[in-house]
């Protein structure tokens, strides 16, 4: 249960340093989470003119649309390495998943 649980995420994903956009996600604006997600506020992120969102009050499940998924898989599609960069603040002793990544909706 994640009920009273804070979570303020700025989540990115790059596949390389310093690479070309169309090599990146920003899962931040992939997940379209301005006010379309019950317990889910955007407050000021931690860096200047960064995005973060505040998860409270409720679980919830929150996935990107077939199209990004589509997008990461191609990316991900013969790549031995990758880099994930996620900035959090997070209330001690709560937990929850950053990021979860697989092959398919059973696990």
């Amino acid at each position: 249960n994640y009920c009273g649980r804070l979570l303020k995420t700025v989540i990115s994903i790059v596949l390389g340093f310093g690479m070309d956009p169309d090599l990146q996600i920003d899962v931040i604006t992939e997940l379209d989470l301005d006010n379309t997600t019950t317990g889910v506020a955007q407050v000021p992120g931690l860096y200047n003119n960064s995005k973060a969102y505040l998860f409270q009050d409720v679980e919830r499940q929150i996935q990107v649309a077939p199209q990004v998924v589509e997008k990461v898989i191609q990316l991900f599609r013969n790549k031995t390495e990758f880099t994930i960069l996620a900035t959090i603040q997070q209330k001690t002793l709560t937990s929850g998943v950053i990021l979860s990544i697989h092959e398919s909706d059973l696990r």
